[in-house]
């Protein structure tokens, strides 16, 4: 599959070399109605219920395909899109050399997902849909703790069971985050709802990986945090902080895993560790 990842600002440079009356072949006209561009591109959905998708121009012209949410999955004259869920509408936008923007787009109908990052169902279900993740009682290694930042795989030093989360939460100030407490992920908005009463997004990106082998990438909370997503700040005293940035060790689609490096930790340095599973 091609990739195409020429972002608006350069997208818009591409403008400046033309000569505004003048439309060359691959070039952006001086102005293109909605109707002119539907007649030149071509977007085909490569095989029916699928989200792989194919698009052309002709004649040639540069356009941005991008989804509902505004993401830009491919920017060329022709090329393949892989849209990942929940995929619902794909639009075609063109800039004109005034700087305008003319656009269209189609309502897409998606019955299987093929080729989606992994990440998606290891956060969100096989359904793509939502997850509540609760503490995981089953955890070998406790619920909580700490260890050693990119070396361990869960609780190490220090270990919460679940016979003693509760009295964590509670003496850090968030008591309903014990062990009845639960987050639900939801794909669409990538929303977050806790059981304190809190709601956020969350983000992640694959390429933010600490150490190869030890992380999968990072995983950020935007206007809330996980369930007692608390870091220690000091060495000295007991001052913990919200942490909205972790690690992802493990997401695969019943199991959660994540750390988080106390402030300024290497490599054997401090960390803390997570271990959640989906409520059945």
């Amino acid at each position: 599959m091609k990739k195409y990842s020429i972002a608006i600002p350069l997208f818009a440079m591409l403008l400046t070399a033309c000569d505004p009356t003048i439309e060359e072949e691959g070039s952006i006209a001086a102005s293109i109605t909605e109707t002119d561009l539907q007649a030149r591109v071509e977007l085909t959905q490569t095989t029916v219920g699928q989200n792989k998708f194919t698009f052309s121009t002709n004649p040639t012209l540069t356009v941005q395909v991008l989804d509902q949410d505004g993401a830009i999955l491919a920017t060329g004259t022709e090329g393949s899109i892989i849209g990942t869920p929940p995929l619902t509408s794909l639009t075609v936008r063109v800039m004109n050399q005034d700087g305008s923007i003319t656009s269209f787009s189609n309502d897409v109908t998606i019955s299987e997902y093929v080729d989606v990052p992994s990440i998606y169902e290891g956060l969100f279900g096989p359904e793509y849909n939502s997850v509540t993740w609760v503490w995981d009682t089953d955890a070998s290694n406790g619920l909580w703790g700490n260890g050693a930042y990119m070396e361990s795989t869960g609780p190490e030093w220090w270990q919460v069971q679940a016979t003693d989360i509760d009295q964590q939460c509670t003496e850090k100030g968030y008591a309903k985050d014990g062990l009845e407490g639960w987050m639900t992920f939801t794909l669409a908005g990538k929303k977050v709802e806790t059981s304190r009463g809190q709601s956020g997004t969350i983000a992640w990106d694959l390429s933010a990986v600490a150490k190869e082998g030890w992380d999968q990438g990072t995983l950020t909370f935007t206007g809330t945090i996980p369930l007692l997503g608390l870091v220690k700040m000091g060495d000295t005293d007991d001052t913990f902080a919200p942490q909205y940035e972790y690690h992802i060790l493990e997401a695969d689609g019943e199991h959660l895993k994540l750390a988080a490096p106390k402030p300024g930790a290497g490599d054997w340095g401090e960390a803390w560790f997570w271990n959640f599973k989906t409520r059945k």
